[in-house]
This record gives C-alpha cells, structure tokens and sequence, in this order.
C-alpha cells in the first residue's frame, strides 16, 4: 500500500511538473522546444539568443509574440493551435492566462537548449 502511495504521488508531481499550457519553438533544423506555463500565471520567455524558425501555440488561449526582448511594445496573437513561421524577428513571447501581466522567466535572455 505505502509503495503505491509513493507511487501516485511520483505520478501525480510528474503531471505537474509537465504545466497546464505549451508551445513549442522550432529552430532551423525542425528541433524542438517546449515551454510550460500553468493556469492563474503567465510567462514571457526572452528568445534573443534561441534561434526561432517557426514557434506553434499548442493549447493556449492567449499567446503573444514580440520583437522586443520583454514582451512589451506591438505584438502578434498566435491563436490556439496556430503555427507562426518565419519567426526569427520574434525577440520574445507570453502565454497563459489572459488578463495577467507577464512576469519574465529570466532577464538575462539565456539560450535556451535541450532540442529535440
């Protein structure tokens, strides 16, 4: 009973940690990333130094993209299930919940890794 338990919970913390929203960001080579957010929160991700081929809204109902690096300033809507092409202008980019400020993910614009 207690390993079941264990079990659940590692189940359950793993579906967490997984996030209620996604997009996907694709480089030249078709790679991918993935970005979570959760609902009641919304992120923008600082894509400066990641190259962005093409970036795909998978299951969220509001995302923005920007040509800044702060998700600030004009911005393109991506809609649900929408995929941007030619996506190298974008410097930037928000989703989760609509009505939220966006708080940024790390202000020093890392290049993000881990394609697949």
């Amino acid at each position: 009973m207690h390993k079941s338990l264990v079990l659940i919970a590692l189940l359950a913390s793993t579906a967490l940690a997984q996030g209620d929203y996604h997009m996907d960001v694709y480089n030249n080579q078709g790679k991918k990333l993935r970005f979570y957010d959760y609902k009641g929160h919304r992120s923008c991700f600082c894509l400066k130094n990641t190259q962005t081929a093409k970036i795909s809204n998978v299951d969220v109902g509001d995302a923005k993209l920007f040509s800044t690096n702060d998700c600030t300033g004009n911005f393109v809507q991506l809609g649900k299930g929408k995929t941007q092409s030619n996506a190298q202008w974008v410097n930037s980019f928000s989703f989760g919940d609509s009505g939220k400020a966006s708080e940024l993910a790390d202000a020093r614009c890392p290049a993000y890794s881990g394609w697949v």
